[in-house]
């Protein structure tokens, strides 16, 4: 797992330093594939997570469960945001058009997922949320503003890699918590049984295509400040689990 050295290392590296270099000729091995390999001991953590572990088996409190999903209503709405702002900008490039409807379209989905969210957080509390009297705690704060600057500033290829730690965390996961699962009596069954699906794998899949595909004719220094950004980005999404677990 990233330590906070490294997190800082690296989040300078998304919004400060420039990229130079110049562009391969021949096709390089995909990005995607030592990315992962970047940020697997972040990934390893999350699965292993005494909060999700506490979802997947129905023993965490409601109260706890509650609290991460009212931060995650936070963060969805702004990730859409970002996610329509990259398919902005991809659109105008040639080649691209595909991607950046998918992208529109998991913009589309996640702002849908943020009203599913709302409505889900008061089927098994009873109580209503208002989004706007969610206040967001500073990591939250930290991870938005991460993606955010990363997609307003930052070459489309670290763009699409800050967002992408949101697609491949959760699906990664998904799968490997969901096959042994508690589902019986489960207060969070809704929740589990949306995890690690079909759906998820193949937008998973489109998403990491994305990037490996702006990668692909990019410098050496480009692929190694995606890599950064995207290790980082797993890393933040790590720690939304610890920050709500101890809050």
């Amino acid at each position: 797992m990233l330590s906070r050295r490294d997190y800082l290392k690296a989040f300078c590296a998304a919004y400060l330093l420039p990229i130079g270099g110049s562009f391969a000729a021949e096709p390089k091995e995909a990005w995607s594939r030592k990315a992962f390999a970047a940020a697997d001991s972040s990934l390893q953590a999350v699965k292993r997570h005494a909060f999700l572990c506490g979802v997947f088996d129905g023993t965490l409190s409601k109260r706890t469960f509650a609290a991460y999903l009212c931060q995650n209503i936070s963060y969805l709405d702004t990730y859409a945001s970002c996610l329509d702002l990259l398919a902005a900008r991809l659109s105008q490039i040639q080649g691209f058009e595909q991607e950046a409807r998918e992208l529109k379209q998991w913009a589309r989905e996640t702002r849908d997922m943020r009203v599913w969210t709302i409505d889900y957080v008061k089927s098994f509390t009873g109580q209503s949320v208002n989004p706007s009297e969610i206040v967001p705690l500073p990591e939250l704060l930290a991870y938005q503003d991460f993606e955010a600057r990363a997609v307003r500033s930052a070459d489309l290829g670290v763009a699409m890699a800050a967002l992408l730690p949101c697609f491949w965390i959760w699906n990664e996961f998904g799968k490997a918590l969901r096959p042994t699962a508690k589902l019986q009596d489960n207060p969070f069954r809704d929740w589990v049984e949306g995890m690690g699906s079909e759906a998820s794998d193949v937008s998973a899949r489109k998403a990491v295509s994305i990037a490996d595909k702006l990668a692909q004719n990019g410098s050496d220094a480009l692929r190694a400040r995606m890599t950064d950004v995207f290790a980082a980005g797993c890393w933040l999404e790590w720690q939304l689990f610890e920050v709500v677990s101890h809050n």
